[in-house]
């Protein structure tokens, strides 16, 4: 099983690597960093095998990027605009109870991607 969990992230490594050179650090960032790195933390939090591959993950996201590109991007990553129920019009039939139902599960969503970011920081940053 690690034998095929490293090969999915060196797949992803490399696939970053040519989007890097197709469209720019800042997709191949969000891609690897945003998206696969994320994804991989937070499957290594019930799974033994995972938390196992993240410092050999880890060692090549910092060969792939430099310290500064993971900082700028660990800055801003997965921020967004605060709930708006404003978006739900009263015409709808979404009534006042679903949407206090869909900004708490916001609330939880955000919060869920804001430490996954933060144990990702602590990974790519911290020496």
């Amino acid at each position: 099983m690690n034998m095929e969990l490293s090969k999915i992230w060196i797949e992803q490594c490399e696939a970053a690597r040519g989007i890097e050179e197709e469209y720019g650090t800042p997709q191949a960032l969000e891609y690897l960093v945003g998206e696969k790195f994320l994804n991989f933390l937070e499957a290594a939090e019930n799974d033994p095998k995972f938390r196992t591959e993240i410092p050999a993950f880890v060692a090549e996201l910092k060969s792939i990027f430099e310290r500064w590109q993971l900082a700028a991007y660990l800055a801003v990553a997965k921020q967004s605009g605060p709930f708006d129920p404003r978006l739900f019009d009263e015409d709808e039939e979404t009534d006042a109870e679903e949407v206090e139902d869909m900004r708490k599960n916001d609330i939880r969503q955000c919060t869920r991607e804001l430490l996954l970011v933060e144990r990702a920081r602590e990974w790519l940053l911290e020496d």
